[in-house]
């Protein structure tokens, strides 16, 4: 029966192939896990001058947005806790910056209209 003649170079190689594959699965899998909520204190990390871009990559797209046309601002509204009638609002000039934000109050909690 002919005898098998590895080097140490391909001995490596064929044992530590399946550590490589099992570690890309998991490295793979680590990134489908949901990151947990953001928080007030995490939107409060929001300062003028901030771009859009930057507030959209840190948390996601805004529950909602609307136009102030008076002030020509956008304001981005985050929905972070359904258990509180908070929402946090990012206003955003036009030149895509953050004047300011902060929390204001959720018009979700008002219930549905009675006009």
């Amino acid at each position: 029966m002919p005898q098998a003649h590895y080097t140490l170079g391909g001995l490596m190689k064929i044992l530590l192939l399946p550590c490589f594959v099992v570690a890309g699965a998991l490295g793979g899998c680590a990134s489908i896990v949901p990151s947990p909520p953001a928080t007030e204190n995490d939107f409060a990390t929001i300062q003028p001058g901030m771009t859009r871009d930057q507030v959209v990559a840190r948390f996601g797209r805004p529950t909602w947005t609307f136009g102030v046309w008076q002030e020509d601002l956008t304001i981005l509204n985050y929905r972070y806790s359904h258990s509180a009638c908070t929402i946090y609002q990012v206003s955003v000039r036009p030149d895509g910056t953050v004047r300011d934000a902060g929390p204001a109050w959720d018009p979700h909690c008002d219930g549905p209209s009675r006009s």
